[in-house]
């Protein structure tokens, strides 16, 4: 089996540079780095008051003196170390490679971002696609440098493609463009896997030509990459040579129904949900829909109890499924939306409210661009406590239509408090606790955020949710800087445990942990004699992992092992499935699969990085909105975003304290 890693390895030599005191404004000293680079002067980089560079000394100091910028005495060469300046050894990287891709035509970065674009796509003719009149899909690259290790630097390559509006003279966002160029934007640039790994290549050809990936610097000192992505080792060669990446495949999790076992959630039809006849016996639907979309609906509606044969399968009914009747009259139970506007839309669902137990789902059909106010509905049903299923108009024929009746029943029938499955086996032996951690800024103010606490046990039940206001000490920049201060953090843990009693304890959070996050964690933990883990799980990231004998699209469950960080690894939680050891589930997702980066930052439980890898692929699989089994994302972190998104709509009820709400139905 070969794997491909989109990233091209070269090994480290002696790194040396120019060191030099300089004072000046800090915008007049980054200007002049960026204009130093691109006319290939010197590679820059500054850093606590000195700037470090590849280039010529006196010509260097002769352009800083033009730009009025103060310099010390004297200048000194040294070696960078990659263990103790890998920082400053990755900024000249980007300074060489983005100063070769200016000389070539080539723009770098975009904005703050590590993105490259030709400066004139026309006269590419691989690097653009028109999607409509004006508009277009420009193919350009994302870099990434690595100092990985004192033997190695690396550079990750992936595919950019934004869309240009050549009539604005400016990128349009994905969400914001109509939903016909939305499609094509789909079917056209989200490339498949096989495509995909071509294009990249063949970008690389465009800017450094049949060679090897060189980098120039200002001092001539060179670094070659090879051009081709590197093949990844499995784990038993790994122990007989060393190797800076390996890989495994991590069996496919089962899942328990009311019939049996399966690793494929589809397989309810079959030996139908957990809860069968047990959870529910009746569910109670009304629907807001507009005049125009109630015969569109119906007919949905009538499939989804009744049962419909499609292409690919049958879906045999709600009641067949599940073993609960689906109640609904199609006079009484339907609320027209006379007009697509927020004011109207918020009107219907508090009279569905009103007339209606929290055993009853309204679902809500919209058409797509009310689409943008899904956390506002569901924030709202989750004041009311009054579970709501939002349906877009042209999901009603989305083909093939057996699986989004499937998808939709499943999300409704646990709405309604069914349990469709549960894992077979439970993710630790011990009494266990999983925590999700996600943030959110406020919509109006800069001086708030919302943090949230998503709880679950060793099998993967939801416990509860717990949203809280925080006020940073400085204006907030960026969603990634946000933590839970240390005082909270440790009063929310002891309430947790004074409630769970668990032995371990592990926290997923999808940016690293902040100091004050892992000192309350450590103390708490400490001071109760619990063990714990605290996993940053990264989902943007510009891995690929490319999979030769399946079409180039990865197998979920492969992870790769990084020899130079034994506490990361790539993980992917979506591609082909294995089934069994013959049956190979293809994927059908569109695009290329992008894995995730998880790197354990502190452990003092028994289990090592594969074991927590295994914890978060099964997580993936309790996501009761989908029957897909290719889910990216653990329900940890899903979740908790989820509830961090609807909190701005809810800051009512959190600046009154602490919001807590223990209905997992309020989330799916």
């Amino acid at each position: 089996m070969s794997i491909l890693l989109n990233v091209f390895e070269t090994p480290m030599r002696d790194f040396k540079v120019w060191r030099v005191l300089i004072a000046a404004n800090t915008k007049v000293i980054f200007n002049k780095i960026r204009e130093l680079s691109q006319h290939r002067i010197a590679d820059c980089t500054f850093s606590n008051g000195f700037l470090y560079f590849k280039g010529e000394p006196e010509k260097v100091k002769e352009e800083l003196q033009k730009g009025s910028i103060f310099i010390g005495q004297p200048l000194q060469e040294i070696t960078l170390s990659p263990q103790g300046d890998g920082k400053l050894i990755r900024n000249l990287l980007y300074s060489s490679f983005e100063g070769i891709l200016h000389k070539k035509g080539w723009r770098a970065p975009i904005g703050r971002r590590k993105r490259a674009l030709p400066e004139t796509y026309e006269s590419y003719g691989d690097s653009y696609m028109e999607l409509g009149e004006n508009v277009f899909v420009l193919f350009g690259l994302r870099y990434m440098f690595e100092v990985s290790s004192e033997k190695s630097l690396r550079l990750w390559l992936d595919i950019y493609a934004p869309i240009w509006s050549t009539s604005e003279k400016r990128f349009l966002n994905k969400k914001s463009i109509d939903a016909k160029l939305r499609e094509l934007y789909v079917q056209k640039a989200l490339l498949r896997p096989k495509y995909r790994y071509e294009k990249t290549l063949k970008l690389i050809e465009t800017i450094f030509g049949n060679k090897a990936i060189e980098l120039e610097f200002c001092d001539d000192y060179r670094l070659s990459f090879p051009k081709e992505m590197y093949t990844v080792s499995t784990s038993a060669e790994e122990m007989r040579n060393e190797t800076p990446f390996s890989f495994s495949i991590i069996e496919e999790p089962n899942l328990r129904f009311k019939f049996g076992l399966s690793k494929n959630p589809r397989d309810v039809t079959r030996l139908k949900a957990y809860g069968y006849g047990a959870s529910i016996r009746e569910l109670h639907v009304k629907a807001i829909v507009d005049e125009s979309t109630k015969e569109n609906f119906l007919n949905f509606f009538g499939k989804l109890k009744d049962g419909f044969s499609g292409n690919y399968t049958r879906w045999p009914g709600f009641q067949a499924v599940t073993g609960a009747d689906l109640s609904f009259d199609d006079k009484s139970d339907i609320i027209y939306l006379d007009n697509p506007s927020k004011e109207a839309l918020h009107s219907c669902l508090l009279q569905a409210f009103s007339k209606s137990s929290n055993k009853t789902v309204t679902l809500v059909i919209i058409p797509e661009l009310l689409g943008k106010f899904y956390y506002e509905i569901k924030a709202l049903a989750l004041q009311r406590r009054m579970p709501i299923q939002v349906i877009l108009k042209e999901t009603l024929k989305k083909e093939p239509l057996e699986f989004t009746l499937m998808n939709i029943a499943i999300a409704l029938y646990a709405k309604g408090g069914g349990i469709p499955w549960i894992l077979a086996n439970p993710l630790m032996q011990t009494r266990s606790l999983f925590v999700g951690i996600s943030f959110h800024l406020d919509h109006e103010s800069k001086d708030i955020y919302y943090g949230v606490m998503e709880v679950f046990d060793k099998f993967g039940r939801h416990l509860e949710c717990k949203i809280q206001i925080y006020s940073p000490p400085t204006e907030i920049r960026s969603i990634r800087g946000l933590y839970i201060p240390k005082e909270d953090a440790e009063k929310i843990l002891t309430d947790l445990i004074n409630d769970y009693n668990p032995r371990e304890m592990i926290f997923h959070k999808s940016a690293p942990f902040h100091n004050e996050e892992k000192e309350a964690i450590e103390n708490v933990c400490k001071n109760r004699g619990i063990s714990y883990c605290l996993v940053h799980i990264e989902r943007i990231n510009p891995y690929r992992v490319y999979m030769k004998e399946e079409d180039f699209t990865s197998i979920r469950g492969t992870i790769i092992f990084d020899a130079t960080n034994r506490n990361r690894a790539i993980l992917s939680t979506v591609g082909h499935s294995i089934l069994s050891s013959n049956r190979l589930r293809p994927w059908s997702g569109i695009g290329t699969p992008r894995p995730l980066e998880i790197t354990i930052e502190r452990n003092t439980t028994q289990y090592n990085l594969r074991e927590i890898a295994e914890q978060i692929l099964t997580m993936t699989k309790l996501d009761w909105n989908t029957t897909e089994i290719s889910v990216r994302s653990p329900i940890t972190l899903k979740y908790s975003n989820k509830a961090a998104n609807m909190s701005p709509y809810l800051k009512k009820e959190i600046t009154k304290g602490p919001l807590e709400f223990t209905d997992i139905r309020f989330l799916i």
